[in-house]
């Protein structure tokens, strides 16, 4: 979402300040002690602050590609890692994090593949990774059922297991969340 302004950024950031989809994928990561988590294409940071109240602030990172969104989330979640950065070039060490996600981002990176095998990299092994999009019928701002079954085709062929997609209701939409583990 590098196209955002800080006016844009914040107006989107309240308006989705709740968003049920946040929720959703958190509680699906089955978040532990011990955890070291990412979220990439933060935005507001809806399940970052989520995420820190289980495991702890200092356990949660995240990146964006809007620095008004980075900035916003330092301040709603100080003690939390919260850089610029793109799904494509996460500025962290490989191996780093036992679980990584992202919540309607995937369809905004300028090269999904890369993106896929960036996070690939960025996983613990035994690690998790989970993608959650609004399913959609037609290409668009979300994924199609297509779209799914070539992202899981690419995870198994970046060596990652047990990878599979399931539908969870978020509010008025449908989210298709892609799991896999490292």
């Amino acid at each position: 979402m590098r196209g955002f302004g800080a006016v844009a950024a914040r107006v989107y950031g309240w308006l989705y300040r709740r968003s049920p989809s946040n929720a959703v994928v958190i509680e699906l990561l089955e978040l532990r002690d011990g955890d070291r988590v990412l979220e990439v294409g933060c935005g507001p940071g809806t399940a970052v602050a989520l995420a820190a109240e289980r495991i702890g602030a200092d356990r949660v990172a995240a990146v964006d590609p809007s620095s008004t969104f980075v900035d916003m989330v330092r301040d709603r979640v100080p003690g939390a890692d919260i850089r610029e950065g793109s799904a494509e070039k996460l500025p962290f060490d490989d191996g780093t994090f036992t679980a990584i996600w992202s919540i309607a981002s995937m369809h905004h990176w300028p090269d999904r593949e890369a993106g896929l095998a960036e996070q690939a990299a960025k996983l613990a092994p035994g690690g998790r990774l989970l993608i959650a999009e609004r399913l959609l019928k037609r290409p668009g701002h979300g994924i199609t059922a297509a779209q799914t079954a070539e992202v899981i085709a690419h995870l198994e062929r970046l060596g990652l297991n047990d990878v599979r997609a399931v539908e969870r209701p978020s509010g008025r939409k449908t989210l298709q969340v892609i799991h896999a583990s490292h």
